[in-house]
């Protein structure tokens, strides 16, 4: 069990670590810079985390928890609305998560959520092949991905209720529902 320090402390280091990645990629950000600006002494830094990716892999499972969670608390956790909700109220982790998402399986990761997985497997059911089925379940994930990335890196973007009803009509029109 973390004490209440270490809660902080981590803390510290995950909003600096996203703060950081507004402005740059992963890669080009040292834990030197990390601790910086997080006002960590590096020492402390390695004692929770080998690297700026363990890092980042403990923000994620926190957002994946976190929204988990969040949705399981919901009337209709089903609901695209309640996930894009969510992501929308903690947009400054979910930009940053996003834009690295197809690259390194976060996006699986989230789709993999049961109750996620559970919605979108009833929207591909039916009487289509195995591969049928794959392919329009990438095509939903990576569309309604594409979709969600523009709308949340938006100036001023839409109303979570308005991209999940752009998003239900697309996918309804692909398959049938």
């Amino acid at each position: 069990m973390e004490n209440q320090r270490i809660r902080i402390t981590k803390r510290m280091l995950k909003e600096a670590l996203v703060r950081l990645l507004e402005e740059k990629p992963l890669e080009k950000i040292t834990v030197y810079e990390l601790c910086t600006k997080a006002e960590v002494n590096r020492t402390t830094f390695y004692k929770y985390y080998g690297s700026p990716y363990d890092l980042l892999d403990d923000i994620r499972a926190d957002f994946l928890h976190e929204l988990e969670v969040n949705l399981q608390e919901k009337k209709n956790p089903y609901s695209l609305q309640n996930i894009l909700t969510y992501i929308f109220t903690h947009q400054a982790a979910s930009k940053v998560l996003l834009k690295t998402a197809p690259d390194d399986g976060f996006l699986e990761r989230i789709i993999s959520l049961s109750l996620i997985s559970d919605q979108l497997e009833a929207h591909i059911s039916g009487d289509e092949a195995a591969h049928v089925k794959a392919y329009t379940k990438e095509f939903i994930i990576f569309g309604s991905y594409s979709i969600v990335r523009k709308w949340l890196l938006a100036e001023n973007p839409e109303p979570p209720e308005e991209i999940a009803r752009i998003i239900n009509q697309l996918v309804g029109m692909y398959t049938g529902r």
